[in-house]
């Protein structure tokens, strides 16, 4: 039993990592300074979800404007607070702006706020969910903070109603929540029956009962992981592809994930991404000779993985590196500016894809194109990108 828990551990410690999110700080969405500060004793054992109600935002500068209306309705209207309430707050193009932080201590959760963080997707969400820009981002902010010791690797996250005689996080996204990782495990909750005035505590269940729960709770993970945890991939008959003119078998798990970029135009729609799969399918069966396009899978900017030679097929993007790697290349030319974050996720998500289902090896080597042959590829924007990413070994 204890080695089972041990192996889930390190398949969900795998999966969701350390891949931090980009963070807008508060000098770059123009925060007032906050009248006063109260340090936060971390890791905390808690994550509280909210939503702000009101409007939502779908850009950078629409959600900086947004957060700084934020600010000033709990400083100055609504509740006279010390700063904005919130450790972070989420758009729903998936931007990430900075509250309190990770440091200081919010007033977003009574009875809980010294021992939480509080994050807050901005908008309403009773009837509606937000992006899945949004909630990975989440998800990923939430993997950082474990990652690097903000918030404990066996965190209890809850929705703000959960402990409070509110609708907050909205119901649609409540909904939501309630399917992630560590929602609720322990359910100790403390509230005041009004009418005694006194205050019940529902303890913890007992250590028994919660190690089956977290048995039950990890085999859904793995399976929940292994099923769930791959981004949209469109096929080769769904773009339209070629045969290929022949085909080498690729023996798995692969040790090394190779990162590239096509170079050429960008495409951030179904069509148009189809379009350039098959004029670089042309271009590296007629120009080049190969048998097939290059790369094992693709990645447009409209979020979605387009299957090039796939998981079991040896590629032809690296060389000496082909018989033990997966080439993953990024449709476009970033040499001067990175790929978009739903591009950027998908490709994470691909790799975790792989390692779930043991087509790349646990302990993988990152590299960029660069780091194996003499060429500029995968760009400089998109390496200083990756470089940053779990795995990275030049």
């Amino acid at each position: 039993m204890i080695r089972l828990l041990i192996a889930l551990s390190v398949i969900y410690s795998t999966v969701y990592s350390d891949a931090c999110p980009n963070i807008v700080s508060r000098k770059e969405w123009k925060a007032k300074k906050p009248e006063n500060t109260d340090r936060l004793s971390t890791p905390v054992s808690n994550v509280f979800i909210h939503h702000t109600t009101g409007p939502s935002c779908s850009s950078r500068s629409a959600c900086s404007e947004r957060v700084r209306n934020i600010q000033y309705g709990h400083m100055q209207v609504d509740h006279s607070w010390d700063d904005i309430a919130y450790s972070f707050l989420i758009g729903q193009d998936g931007t990430v702006l900075e509250g309190r932080g990770w440091s200081m201590r919010g007033i977003h959760t009574r009875g809980y706020n010294s021992d939480s963080i509080g994050i807050s997707f901005i908008g309403t969400f009773n009837s509606n969910s937000p992006s899945s820009a949004a909630l990975q981002a989440a998800e990923d902010l939430i993997a950082c903070g474990v990652a690097n010791g903000y918030i404990k690797r066996n965190y209890i996250l809850k929705g703000h109603r959960d402990v409070a005689r509110t609708q907050c996080p909205g119901g649609a996204l409540y909904n939501v929540i309630k399917t992630w990782p560590q929602y609720r495990i322990c359910f100790k909750a403390a509230f005041t029956v009004r009418r005694y005035r006194r205050t019940v505590v529902r303890p913890c269940e007992s250590p028994g009962v919660t190690m089956i729960r977290l048995l039950v709770l990890l085999s859904v993970l793995y399976a929940t992981i292994s099923a769930q945890s791959c981004p949209t991939i469109v096929s080769r008959a769904q773009w339209g592809g070629k045969n290929p003119t022949c085909r080498s078998s690729l023996r798995t798990p692969v040790s090394n994930v190779i990162i590239h970029h096509t170079e050429g135009a960008f495409c951030n729609s179904r069509a148009t991404c189809s379009a350039q799969m098959r004029n670089i399918q042309d271009f590296h069966m007629k120009t080049r000779g190969w048998c097939d396009i290059g790369y094992n899978f693709l990645v447009g900017e409209d979020g979605a993985v387009y299957e090039g030679r796939g998981w079991n097929t040896l590629g032809a993007h690296a060389k000496s590196y082909n018989p033990i790697s997966s080439g993953i290349s990024f449709i476009g030319s970033l040499t001067n500016r990175p790929p978009n974050s739903v591009a950027l996720n998908a490709a994470k998500q691909l790799i975790a894809c792989g390692v779930a289902r043991n087509f790349i090896n646990r302990n993988y080597a990152l590299k960029g194109h660069r780091n194996v042959m003499s060429t500029s590829c995968p760009g400089n924007s998109l390496y200083r990108v990756i470089q940053g990413w779990p795995h990275f070994k030049p």
